[in-house]
């Protein structure tokens, strides 16, 4: 009877075992959760990329998660595939899309790498195509400035150190392989500007250009020492431009060399047509391209430039058709702004097609901002706008489609939206 029991209570034991495995293989893995619900908006990420101890052993290929996140900004990379990051307790969280953001993929770099501020496009993120990307991350205490460079759309990122201390102002690309980071530093008395140049991707860079303020002749042909609010396009090896605000003045600076000197386009900006104007504020330097960067055809770009009265601001455009050479103001016939989106420029695709967001008011135009037609009302954005009353960026792919990244003023949460016919009507991704 004894042995009875005994091989009885193994068969039980036995049973639990195999019920308790079988269990833990076939249960459900709850959501992977980035952040507190209350602090983000629900996306779908598919095989994400970072999975728990807990997770990792019943993750399969192909399997989709929804996630809480909160992003501060984005960028559109067709018409159907984008990015979209933010960073979360120092740790950037960075997702593509290419089904037009019904689901996403997590291609963050490693959270060893910290980020203590919130990464901008342009500025310390840039991706050519959904292909190769780069992400610059400034100076942290001790740490050095790095540059993490992908060429599998996010899968791996490679390090590479950035010789100096400055703090990165813009970042460009135009191809694979070439590319230019701006940086600037401010000493007690003087302020210098660094360029650097990649010419293998990002695994190498060497500095072309530095600045000091001097008077020394031989500064003539570098970039100014002093500006702020700088932007940079290059749209070949060779030439490229610089915008920026200097002196309190809109400033352009082109080169035709690759960096290595720069020039003052002259003819760029008037104060006699601004005479009211206390200050200026300049918007993204942008080119206009049927392609994913610049070819032989693209001869069209622009750049907004804001006038401030009183704690009011209105944007006009400078257009070019004929890659930079020479630039023509385009008044605005549109709106002062003011209050939590006074510096929020209106957003183009060509020379003459743009848009305008004014509350909860979306504008049109078809001829570089003479005209501007009011859309009807999108209730689902003038109901968002209530409880996300910041706009953070409104961007354009083509006529029909566009992102809208909005957020409340405290910045713990944020919405982003998208709209497929041409600003009519809005949904959240």
């Amino acid at each position: 009877m004894s042995l009875w029991y005994k091989l009885t209570g193994a068969l039980l034991i036995s049973c639990l075992l195999l019920t308790a495995c079988s269990s833990q293989q076939g249960e459900t893995v709850s959501p992977v959760q980035d952040e507190p619900v209350e602090e983000g908006q629900v996306i779908t990420i598919e095989n994400p990329q970072v999975l728990t101890e807990q997770t990792a052993a019943n993750t399969e290929d192909g399997k989709q998660y929804q996630i809480q996140t909160r992003l501060t900004d984005f960028h559109l990379l067709s018409e159907n595939a984008g990015i979209a990051w933010g960073s979360t307790r120092s740790e950037l969280r960075l997702y593509l899309t290419q089904n037009s953001g019904k689901t996403w993929t997590s291609i963050s770099p490693a959270a060893s790498v910290q980020f203590p501020y919130h990464p901008k496009y342009n500025r310390d993120i840039f991706f050519y195509n959904e292909t190769y990307g780069w992400i610059v991350r400034n100076s942290v205490g001790s740490s050095d400035a790095i540059v993490l460079r992908t060429r599998d759309g996010g899968a791996t990122w490679k390090i590479a150190a950035l010789p100096g201390s400055e703090q990165v102002a813009a970042i460009y690309f135009t191809d694979d392989s070439h590319g230019w980071i701006l940086a600037a530093k401010s000493y007690p008395e003087k302020e210098e500007k660094t360029l650097y140049q990649t010419e293998d991707g990002g695994a190498t860079w060497s500095k072309i250009m530095g600045s000091l303020s001097s008077s020394d002749a031989a500064l003539e042909h570098l970039l100014p020492s002093s500006g702020t609010e700088l932007s940079m396009v290059f749209r070949d090896r060779m030439h490229g431009y610089v915008s920026m605000i200097s002196s309190g003045i809109p400033k352009l600076y082109t080169t035709d060399n690759g960096g290595i000197s720069w020039s003052e386009v002259k003819d760029f900006f008037s104060t006699a047509k601004y005479k009211s104007c206390e200050k200026f504020v300049a918007g993204e330097l942008q080119f206009f391209s049927t392609e994913p960067f610049f070819s032989s055809e693209t001869l069209n770009g622009w750049i907004p430039i804001g006038c401030v009265k009183e704690k009011s601001t209105k944007f006009n455009g400078y257009f070019t058709a004929d890659n930079g050479d020479t630039w023509n103001l385009a008044p605005f016939n549109s709106f002062w702004q003011d209050g939590l989106n006074e510096s929020l420029a209106p957003a183009f695709i060509s020379s003459e097609e743009g848009w305008l967001l004014r509350d909860s008011q979306v504008y049109h135009t078809l001829d570089q901002g003479k005209t501007w037609t009011l859309l009807p009302e999108s209730k689902v954005l003038t109901k968002i706008l209530t409880d996300y009353p910041e706009i953070v960026k409104l961007r354009f792919s083509t006529a029909e489609v566009g992102w809208l990244l909005v957020a409340q003023s405290n910045q713990k949460r944020s919405l982003l939206l998208q709209t497929l016919d041409g600003g009519v009507s809005w949904r959240v991704l």
